[in-house]
């Protein structure tokens, strides 16, 4: 299994970038929000700048809102983010809609958001793959349209889709290199993966080379079962706005490390070829997005700690077919 982690749209120290890396972790991801209850940085420049003082990693956003931009300012951003990193960037496309007011302040409509995150993928791949092209979608129309330069990545970077709905799953079918849900427990994860190879089935068109089943995960590790628990609760009520007690035991690995492994080592056998940690911590409730010196030094130690008590049992755990 390949294992990544999240800074969640906060700016670390560059020695909590590098540690990730040097750690042997497989990917950096951020999380991101344009308009939102609690701070999160962009992601764009944000990877800009772990791609800067990362150099072997793969970077990407997990999830970044499509929805929210015009495919051909997205298609150039991702392209010279491709270029700035080496070729290290995978993207995970989201359609959003958690958060109607973002959709208003963007001045994008609700409706039809599945439609136009599908035209934006495939608008965004013909400006990688193609010298020019002419588009004519629902929501997008292009005439003789191109875009230098090219990403590093042969075709563009692998793009994976995010999402829990039926609509989800079927485009990531259609369209996606891979697929990455998240609030969703192994089982759950076995039967969307199921619902996706027969919706490739159905649809006459087998998957993409290299199809990557991926899973986020929200875990909060501490010696103390008790005290992970309630950390837990803290940092996705803070998350996600609302009290999160009803859902944590569901939807958060929680506890001692023996007890993270066993239930990480679930999504394996669930068949999660990737998974991406959100590590919760002390300091992870953050009230700003450059955290304090010691708000930082818990993160890197929080860092240290996943990749020494997690990491090796989580590399060695087989991922079921």
């Amino acid at each position: 299994m390949e294992v990544g982690v999240t800074c969640g749209g906060v700016w670390w120290p560059a020695e909590c970038f590098q540690a990730v890396e040097e750690l042997g972790f497989d990917a950096l991801w951020t999380g991101e929000h344009i308009v939102f209850h609690r701070p999160i940085l962009d992601a764009v420049p944000l990877l800009s700048a772990v791609a800067a003082i990362t150099r072997r990693i793969r970077i990407g956003p997990a999830a970044i809102m499509v929805t929210l931009r015009h495919p051909t300012m997205l298609a150039k951003e991702l392209a010279t983010l491709d270029v700035i990193s080496g070729g290290r960037l995978i993207v995970v496309a989201g359609v959003g809609g958690d958060f109607p007011k973002e959709f208003e302040a963007a001045g994008i409509p609700m409706a039809r958001r599945g439609r136009r995150t599908s035209e934006i993928i495939e608008i965004m791949r013909r400006y990688w793959t193609e010298e020019r092209f002419s588009y004519a979608g629902e929501i997008f129309q292009l005439d003789d349209v191109w875009m230098t330069p090219k990403p590093v990545q042969p075709g563009g970077p692998p793009v994976w889709l995010a999402g829990r709905s039926s609509g989800a799953i079927a485009r990531a079918a259609r369209l996606g290199d891979g697929y990455m849900p998240y609030m969703y427990t192994p089982q759950r994860c076995h039967e969307a993966f199921d619902e996706l190879r027969a919706s490739a089935r159905g649809s006459g068109r087998p998957l993409r080379d290299g199809f990557v089943w991926s899973a986020f995960v929200y875990v909060s590790m501490h010696d103390d079962a008790r005290a992970a628990r309630e950390l837990a609760i803290r940092d996705l009520s803070w998350r996600y706005g609302k009290d999160f007690s009803p859902w944590i035991d569901k939807y958060c690995v929680h506890g001692p490390p023996e007890i993270c492994i066993e239930r990480l080592r679930e999504f394996a056998a669930a068949g999660v070829e990737h998974l991406a940690l959100g590590m919760i911590h002390a300091e992870s409730a953050a009230l700003d997005t450059a955290p304090s010196l010691d708000a930082s030094r818990v993160a890197l130690a929080t860092i240290e700690r996943f990749g020494r008590d997690l990491l090796p049992a989580l590399r060695t755990a087989p991922v079921a077919a």
